[in-house]
Protein backbone atom coordinates (compact mmCIF):
# COMPACT_ATOMS: atom_id res chain seq x y z
CA UNK A 1 0.00 0.00 0.00
CA UNK A 2 1.21 3.47 -0.64
CA UNK A 3 1.64 6.48 1.53
CA UNK A 4 -1.04 8.58 -0.14
CA UNK A 5 -3.60 5.45 -0.15
CA UNK A 6 -2.67 5.28 3.50
CA UNK A 7 -3.31 9.23 4.37
CA UNK A 8 -6.37 8.89 2.59
CA UNK A 9 -7.49 6.05 4.54
CA UNK A 10 -6.25 7.58 7.99
CA UNK A 11 -7.62 10.86 6.64
CA UNK A 12 -11.41 9.47 6.39
CA UNK A 13 -11.35 7.62 9.39
CA UNK A 14 -10.36 10.98 11.57
CA UNK A 15 -13.10 12.75 9.37
CA UNK A 16 -15.76 10.06 10.23
CA UNK A 17 -14.67 10.18 14.01
CA UNK A 18 -14.99 13.67 14.39
CA UNK A 19 -18.90 13.14 12.66
CA UNK A 20 -20.07 10.91 15.10
CA UNK A 21 -18.14 12.50 18.16
CA UNK A 22 -18.59 15.99 17.15
CA UNK A 23 -21.10 17.21 19.73
CA UNK A 24 -22.64 20.10 17.18
CA UNK A 25 -23.95 17.62 14.43
CA UNK A 26 -24.92 15.11 16.61
CA UNK A 27 -28.93 15.46 17.02
CA UNK A 28 -30.62 17.03 20.09
CA UNK A 29 -32.22 13.60 21.56
CA UNK A 30 -33.91 15.77 24.22
CA UNK A 31 -36.12 16.95 20.73
CA UNK A 32 -36.31 13.67 19.97
CA UNK A 33 -38.01 12.21 23.45
CA UNK A 34 -40.40 14.92 23.39
CA UNK A 35 -41.91 14.01 19.80
CA UNK A 36 -41.69 10.15 20.99
CA UNK A 37 -44.02 11.43 24.24
CA UNK A 38 -45.94 13.63 22.45
CA UNK A 39 -46.58 10.50 20.24
CA UNK A 40 -47.36 8.14 22.88
CA UNK A 41 -49.32 10.49 24.60
CA UNK A 42 -51.77 11.02 21.95
CA UNK A 43 -51.96 7.38 21.04
CA UNK A 44 -52.62 6.27 24.14
CA UNK A 45 -55.82 9.64 24.70
CA UNK A 46 -57.31 7.78 21.24
CA UNK A 47 -57.18 4.09 22.68
CA UNK A 48 -58.77 5.63 25.83
CA UNK A 49 -61.28 7.43 23.91
CA UNK A 50 -62.00 4.69 22.25
CA UNK A 51 -62.48 2.45 25.11
CA UNK A 52 -64.93 5.00 27.13
CA UNK A 53 -67.35 5.43 23.78
CA UNK A 54 -67.53 1.43 23.70
CA UNK A 55 -68.47 1.60 27.48
CA UNK A 56 -70.82 4.20 27.11
CA UNK A 57 -72.52 2.61 24.31
CA UNK A 58 -72.71 -0.58 25.92
CA UNK A 59 -73.70 0.85 29.25
CA UNK A 60 -76.66 3.50 27.61
CA UNK A 61 -77.41 1.04 24.81
CA UNK A 62 -78.28 2.15 21.22
CA UNK A 63 -81.35 0.58 20.23
CA UNK A 64 -83.58 1.22 17.00
CA UNK A 65 -86.96 1.77 17.98
CA UNK A 66 -88.00 -0.01 14.81
CA UNK A 67 -90.49 -3.11 15.11
CA UNK A 68 -88.71 -5.91 15.08
CA UNK A 69 -90.41 -9.21 14.88
CA UNK A 70 -88.36 -10.86 18.12
CA UNK A 71 -88.59 -8.12 20.64
CA UNK A 72 -86.99 -8.74 24.69
CA UNK A 73 -89.43 -7.30 26.89
CA UNK A 74 -87.68 -8.53 30.46
CA UNK A 75 -84.54 -9.99 31.54
CA UNK A 76 -84.13 -11.36 34.90
CA UNK A 77 -80.47 -12.34 35.97
CA UNK A 78 -80.14 -14.79 38.36
CA UNK A 79 -76.37 -15.36 38.18
CA UNK A 80 -73.66 -14.30 35.96
CA UNK A 81 -74.11 -17.24 32.94
CA UNK A 82 -78.11 -17.72 34.09
CA UNK A 83 -81.51 -16.06 33.24
CA UNK A 84 -84.82 -15.99 32.46
CA UNK A 85 -86.13 -13.71 29.50
CA UNK A 86 -89.27 -12.64 27.98
CA UNK A 87 -89.45 -12.51 24.62
CA UNK A 88 -92.97 -10.95 22.72
CA UNK A 89 -93.06 -13.17 19.35
CA UNK A 90 -96.25 -14.00 17.14
CA UNK A 91 -98.04 -11.97 19.64
CA UNK A 92 -97.13 -14.24 22.22
CA UNK A 93 -94.61 -14.10 25.19
CA UNK A 94 -92.31 -16.80 25.95
CA UNK A 95 -90.28 -17.33 29.13
CA UNK A 96 -87.17 -18.56 27.82
CA UNK A 97 -84.34 -20.13 30.00
CA UNK A 98 -81.13 -19.18 29.09
CA UNK A 99 -77.45 -20.49 30.39
CA UNK A 100 -73.99 -20.73 28.39
CA UNK A 101 -74.78 -23.63 26.65
CA UNK A 102 -78.42 -23.37 25.69
CA UNK A 103 -81.95 -21.82 25.69
CA UNK A 104 -84.75 -23.69 27.04
CA UNK A 105 -88.57 -22.66 26.88
CA UNK A 106 -89.84 -22.43 30.34
CA UNK A 107 -93.69 -21.63 29.46
CA UNK A 108 -95.58 -20.07 26.45
CA UNK A 109 -98.28 -17.38 27.47
CA UNK A 110 -100.98 -17.43 24.92
CA UNK A 111 -102.03 -14.61 22.74
CA UNK A 112 -104.89 -13.34 24.76
CA UNK A 113 -103.13 -13.07 28.02
CA UNK A 114 -99.81 -11.61 26.36
CA UNK A 115 -102.20 -8.55 24.92
CA UNK A 116 -103.62 -8.01 28.87
CA UNK A 117 -99.94 -8.07 29.94
CA UNK A 118 -98.38 -5.60 27.36
CA UNK A 119 -101.10 -3.51 27.59
CA UNK A 120 -100.05 -3.18 31.54
CA UNK A 121 -96.73 -2.83 30.59
CA UNK A 122 -96.92 0.77 29.25
CA UNK A 123 -99.03 1.67 32.86
CA UNK A 124 -95.88 0.92 34.39
CA UNK A 125 -92.48 3.40 35.09
CA UNK A 126 -89.82 2.74 32.76
CA UNK A 127 -87.26 2.91 35.81
CA UNK A 128 -88.64 -0.45 37.40
CA UNK A 129 -87.53 -2.79 34.55
CA UNK A 130 -87.77 -5.45 36.52
CA UNK A 131 -90.97 -5.59 38.15
CA UNK A 132 -92.87 -6.12 35.07
CA UNK A 133 -91.09 -9.16 34.86
CA UNK A 134 -92.57 -10.44 38.47
CA UNK A 135 -95.47 -9.67 37.61
CA UNK A 136 -95.70 -11.65 34.42
CA UNK A 137 -94.33 -14.86 36.64
CA UNK A 138 -96.47 -14.19 39.58
CA UNK A 139 -99.13 -14.15 37.55
CA UNK A 140 -98.29 -17.19 35.56
CA UNK A 141 -97.69 -19.15 38.57
CA UNK A 142 -101.10 -18.02 39.98
CA UNK A 143 -102.68 -19.28 36.56
CA UNK A 144 -100.83 -22.74 37.12
CA UNK A 145 -102.02 -23.24 40.48
CA UNK A 146 -105.53 -22.75 39.08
Amino acid sequence: MSDSQLNDTESSVITTKSIVTDPATAPDMGLYSQAVTSIATSFIGIIGLILLLGWLVKRFGWKKNADNLIDVKASYIINPKERIILVHVDNQLLVIGVTAQQMTLLHTISEERSQLILSQEKNIKSDVKNSLFRQILQSTLKSRKE
